[in-house]
């Protein structure tokens, strides 16, 4: 008869001491420092011989492979800056293009050769620009509405003149009829 195990209760997980985490990522550091070394060396030694730069030749000269080169950003821009398969295609496309009519590559925006950095900084400065623009515009509104609102007074001001004004132009043609005097209206007099 089987004797009856009892399950084992699972451990808790406890985070990584900074220790470990500090060793890890020296370790990491190294191992991705060696790829690169070793990328180099195949590369130098590939193009002593002459030999076409692939990922099978780098195999065989250093036993490197693909999946480790992609892991690591450094060394797979080195292989693709040296890749002699990956140069002739670049080579190939172009003279197709100028094959097909097209003698002058599509322009490339230029605010693409802008590193992050330096994108934050013009963005914050068009950002400001644009406050202070909006608030030019804020007190230029706010001086058109204060010159609306004095010509409507004074137009209000006139609205209640205009009777006295109609009382004025009565009272100047008496003046001038009585100034002429009660014969103003034959000729000769």
């Amino acid at each position: 008869m089987k004797r009856k195990t009892s399950a084992k209760k699972p451990r808790k997980s406890r985070p990584p001491s900074e220790a470990q985490l500090r060793a890890l990522r020296d370790s990491t550091a190294a191992r991705r420092q060696t790829t690169i070394e070793r990328l180099r060396t195949a590369i130098d030694v590939l193009t002593a011989k002459k030999a076409k730069i692939t990922v099978q030749t780098i195999y065989e000269e250093c036993g490197l492979r693909y999946a480790a080169i992609h892991r690591n950003q450094e060394a797979l821009a080195l292989f693709r800056a040296r890749s002699t398969h990956l140069l002739d295609q670049k080579k190939r496309k172009r003279r197709k293009r100028m094959s097909n009519g097209e003698e002058t590559p599509t322009p490339r925006d230029p605010l693409l050769n802008y590193q992050k950095p330096q994108l934050v900084v013009r963005l914050r400065a068009a950002l400001q620009h644009v406050q202070e623009l909006q608030q030019q515009l804020a007190a230029i509104v706010d001086a058109g509405m204060k010159r609306e609102a004095r010509i409507a007074e004074l137009e209000a001001s006139l609205a209640q003149l205009e009777p006295y004004r109609a009382f004025i132009e009565q009272w100047r043609a008496q003046m001038h009829r009585e100034e002429q005097g009660p014969f103003s209206g034959f000729p000769g007099v």
